[in-house]
């Protein structure tokens, strides 16, 4: 990203209704806004037994996580904005990364203007009001951040 290249909204997604709700309100955000909308889902690089492999099979194997998670999260907003009562009319990325949800999301936070992250996603801890990743980037965000609750 350049300096001229417009700031956009950030959504981070993992296939949760969280998410899928968080996905919904970036769309209008991007929308009023009239800014780019970056749909990100992260991949966590393997265990470190998978590190110490080969390095043709760890890329490979990578490579394939990726590319399933790109899959999942194009489904996802295809899904989104299918049930939207008007489809998203904006510029739309969708980015997969390898790393922690919490590393790319805060990454993303230093380039743009918005990051909308649900409250909780696929952890296992639904009694928490909001869930790891939505906490660890509302404290250290370098922009606003928009929590969607259920």
């Amino acid at each position: 990203m350049t300096q001229d290249e417009p700031r956009g909204v950030v959504v981070g997604v993992d296939g949760s209704e969280p998410a899928r709700r968080a996905l919904d309100w970036a769309m209008t955000e991007a929308e009023l806004r009239r800014l780019p909308l970056h749909v990100v889902s992260a991949a966590p690089p393997a265990g470190t037994y998978a590190a110490m492999a080969p390095g043709g099979v760890y890329v490979e194997d990578m490579h394939s996580t990726l590319e399933a998670v790109r899959g999942e999260t194009e489904a996802m907003v295809g899904d989104v904005n299918h049930a939207r009562e008007r489809p998203f009319d904006g510029e739309l990325h969708v980015q997969v990364f390898a790393g922690t949800a919490t590393e790319v999301l805060l990454g993303m936070s230093e380039r743009h203007v918005l990051v909308v992250v649900g409250s909780r996603g696929t952890g296992g801890f639904s009694r928490l009001l909001l869930g790891s990743v939505s906490t660890a980037v509302v404290h250290h965000s370098a922009c606003p951040v928009l929590v969607v609750r259920d």
